[in-house]
Parts: C-alpha cells; sequence; structure tokens
C-alpha cells in the first residue's frame, strides 16, 4: 500500500462559526471514506456562518469517518435549551452570532433539530493508537475516561511544561488560542486553536503525516509558514 493510500487521521481545530475557511480546509485535504477527521469542539458561536459549518459537517459525515469532539461552546449552548440564565450567558458568548446564522435577530428556537441532534452526538475525547485528541486539556495520570468535564471543556492549557499523557500517547488539543496563528508544539500536546474567527488561521493537521493546512477565515489558504496571518478586523475581540 502506498502513502497516498493509507487511512489518514486529521485533526481540524475551533471553527467557530467560520464555513469559508472550513470548506477550503476540506478541499486541501479531500477527505477519502476511510479518512478520519476529528473537529476539536466549537464549531458554534463567535463567526458568523455556524448553519453552514454544521451543514458543511454534516455532509463531510456521509463521505469519511467523522468525530467530532463536545466544544465549551456546544456545551453552552445545549445549556441554553434548559435554562433562560444559561441561554442569556450564551448568548454574550458568541451565541448571537449562531442564532443569526439562522434568522437574523432569531432566538434559540430557531436551530433546527438536525443540527441540535449533531451537536448532541458529539464525543468527549477520541483516541487512536497514538493520539489522543480533547477540546481543552487533559490531566496526565487519569484515563481519559475519567477527565473531569470543567478539563475537557474549558481549562486553559497554560502549563509551558506539562507532562505526557500516562498513556504515552500524543495529545492534540484546541480551545486556548495561538494569537499568533502557529500551532502550539510542546512535544507530548499539541495545541491547534489558531484563532480562525477573529485574527488567524482555521487549522488542520494530518497525524499520520504531521501535514498541516491553514485557511482564513475570508477562505484563502495559507501557502507556506512565512506568509504572514490575516488582519485583524478592526474592533474584533478574541
Amino acid at each position: 500500500m502506498g502513502e497516498s493510500d493509507m487511512q489518514r487521521v486529521v485533526a481540524i481545530g475551533d471553527i467557530h462559526g467560520s464555513v469559508h475557511a472550513l470548506d477550503v480546509i476540506l478541499n486541501a485535504i479531500d477527505p477519502r471514506a476511510d479518512d478520519i477527521v476529528v473537529c476539536l469542539g466549537d464549531f458554534v458561536d463567535q463567526g458568523r456562518e455556524t448553519r453552514d459549518v454544521i451543514d458543511s459537517l454534516i455532509d463531510l459525515g456521509s463521505r469519511c469517518r467523522l468525530v467530532t469532539l463536545l466544544g465549551n461552546h456546544e456545551e453552552m449552548l445545549l445549556a441554553a435549551l434548559e435554562s433562560e440564565t444559561a441561554e442569556q450567558t450564551w448568548m454574550t458568548c458568541g451565541g448571537f452570532a449562531t442564532v443569526n446564522s439562522y434568522r437574523f435577530g432569531a432566538d434559540i428556537d430557531v436551530i433546527p433539530d438536525e443540527h441540535l441532534d449533531f451537536i448532541r452526538q458529539c464525543r468527549d475525547y477520541f483516541e487512536t493508537e497514538d493520539h489522543l485528541f480533547v477540546h481543552a486539556n487533559y490531566t496526565p495520570d487519569l484515563p481519559a475516561s475519567e477527565f473531569p468535564e470543567y478539563v475537557l471543556r474549558w481549562s486553559l492549557l497554560d502549563d509551558p511544561d506539562p507532562q505526557p499523557h500516562m498513556s504515552g500517547k500524543t495529545v492534540v488539543v484546541g480551545h486556548t488560542e495561538q494569537r499568533d496563528g502557529e500551532i502550539l508544539d510542546l512535544g507530548c500536546v499539541k495545541c491547534i486553536d489558531t484563532a480562525c474567527y477573529a485574527y488567524g488561521w482555521l487549522t488542520a493537521l494530518d497525524t499520520t503525516s504531521g501535514q498541516v493546512w491553514q485557511a482564513s477565515r475570508w477562505g484563502m489558504l495559507r501557502e507556506s509558514p512565512d506568509e504572514p496571518k490575516p488582519q485583524r478586523l478592526p474592533g474584533l475581540t478574541g
């Protein structure tokens, strides 16, 4: 079997409603039926195209083995369905952009059941022989099945010298924005949230070969590592 025929495991960082970046990345990756694509969570909120992002991911699931992880923003959205207080919190954390992607000025009831069911089926983590994928962070001395929910979805990767996971697997995470637009590689853990929706890139990492793809929120593929990151829009906050 040639290298081009091998199954790939590709992780995609925080999309945050940036469908143009996602579509360009997927076009560049060109997933095959036996490839595994792991979306690390936070595909909703902040950006303007959450509805289109979910539609694109649903379509992707018919073309390859798609794994979606639950990020803190998906967690907030699901909580908002159950509590008015939680809904108010979610709206201030990017929820307004999400509901407006369905219909401007609408509320959470505008999100169709198909999209809510897609979010509900998201996993807490995913493991392969060599890699462990989580949205936010990990606990070095616990199996992934015992990671606290806060660690899985909210904890920042702020330790400059993290301990390897007990499994010996390389951990791949999102959530902690890399504001320089570059992957954070700490050896035992890699963070690929490169702040697409605001001022960086959407990053995809092929964990089998190390190949990286990056695209701006406007749908421009990054051609080389030396290419400058997109300019931050005036008044846009991270």
